[in-house]
């Protein structure tokens, strides 16, 4: 059985949800989401898992978006911007954390957040000169995954919502392991002063709560242990340029030579079927 997920289109995403017109906004993210939901994958929801994107209108709003894409089959969400709207995480988003759990909805951040107010120009565009665009592709989640992650750790996120499952999309998974040493470190040493009431080691919150996807990621391939087998899922970006295809089976074969069997299947496929609730069909790339 071949599965696939399907995320929106941040690009596309981002021209409506960074318009000020409200209602522009809210018809060009509700449009995407009922032609994925209804023209896409229930052509053949055998083969497709659908990422409903949430708008950027108010908690309200999110939490209501977010039943909507429920209840058309999508399984899963992606936020571009803090449920609030605001540009930090704080306790008014705690209704779409709760409504996540309760239909058991993982939540994705692709790359990064843009919040209101924050200029077209800044949020990164192919139109840049090549070298500031090559520059952006390789850094691509690394000056942005990590400060979304630790600010879901950190203000305890998790302590509130232990069964909130997250994924980090598109945003590589071999920075990871340093990022957590540093997190414990940092947490250990400055817990007192910040006044922090974590109930557990900040790299615990991440192998419990967070999962990331890569493309090409041979350091987070062998380092996966560190990383967490159970916390990465292989992706293809297709049919982005991004995209390996036609050629994954051998991107892949070469990333996890000598990979034990079980642990490739596991990131390959089996992470995808567990998060999602897939009833043990593998999708294999």
């Amino acid at each position: 059985m071949q599965l696939e997920v399907i995320y929106p289109p941040q690009r596309t995403m981002r021209h409506f949800m960074l318009d000020e017109d409200q209602e522009f906004h809210r018809a060009g993210v509700q449009a995407y989401n009922d032609w994925l939901a209804k023209g896409f994958v229930a052509k053949a929801p055998e083969h497709f898992v659908g990422q409903g994107q949430i708008p950027n209108l108010g908690i309200d709003g999110a939490v209501a978006e977010m039943r909507r894409c429920r209840e058309m089959g999508l399984r899963g969400v992606v936020i571009s911007s803090w449920p609030s709207g605001k540009p930090f995480l704080d306790d008014d988003c705690d209704p779409f954390w709760a409504e996540a759990v309760k239909l058991n909805i993982p939540v994705s951040v692709h790359i990064s957040l843009v919040h209101k107010g924050q200029q077209r120009e800044q949020i990164g565009s192919i139109a840049r000169k090549g070298e500031a665009a090559l520059t952006g592709f390789s850094a691509a989640g690394l000056t942005t995954m990590p400060l979304i992650v630790g600010e879901t750790i950190f203000w305890g996120l998790f302590d509130k919502f232990p069964g909130l499952r997250m994924v980090g999309v598109e945003c590589g998974a071999g920075w990871i392991p340093y990022f957590l040493e540093q997190m414990d470190d940092r947490y250990w040493r400055n817990r007192g002063w910040a006044k922090s009431t974590l109930k557990h080691q900040p790299s615990e919150y991440f192998k419990r709560n967070w999962m990331a996807t890569f493309i090409i990621d041979h350091y987070g391939v062998a380092n996966r242990h560190a990383v967490g087998v159970k916390n990465m899922m292989w992706s293809t970006d297709y049919p982005h340029h991004g995209a390996d295809w036609p050629y994954s089976r051998k991107v892949i074969d070469e990333m996890f030579h000598g990979v034990a069997a079980d642990e490739r299947e596991r990131i390959v496929s089996q992470n995808c079927v567990d998060l999602y609730g897939l009833n043990g069909a593998a999708g294999k790339a």
